[in-house]
């Protein structure tokens, strides 16, 4: 989002830790940085009709910053549905 409002930001590096504790940290931090984000930029445009303004993805589709939001939660919403599957799976 923030490239497509002229913001050349760098995509911070993929970690890996042994523990849950640092990814749960990673993840309020990363919910923070989002907030931060929207409240720096209150004007920006959520939905976009014009494609050259959307945001091209690296899977190769277009999203306006709605689209980009919304996909963002149902992603996380489908892996907890995978994980509460898998639980009760590796508990038959």
């Amino acid at each position: 989002m923030e490239n497509s409002i002229g913001l050349k930001t760098v995509r911070p590096e993929k970690l890996q830790f042994g523990h849950i504790t640092p990814y749960i940290s990673r993840l309020l931090e990363a919910l923070k940085y989002n907030e931060d984000f929207f409240i720096r930029n209150p004007d920006i445009t959520m939905e976009e009709f014009d494609q050259s303004k959307k945001i091209n993805t690296a899977w190769g589709q277009q999203y306006d910053v709605e689209q980009i939001l919304e996909h963002a939660i149902v992603h996380i919403l489908r892996h907890r549905r995978q994980i509460k599957n898998a639980l009760v799976n590796m508990n038959s």
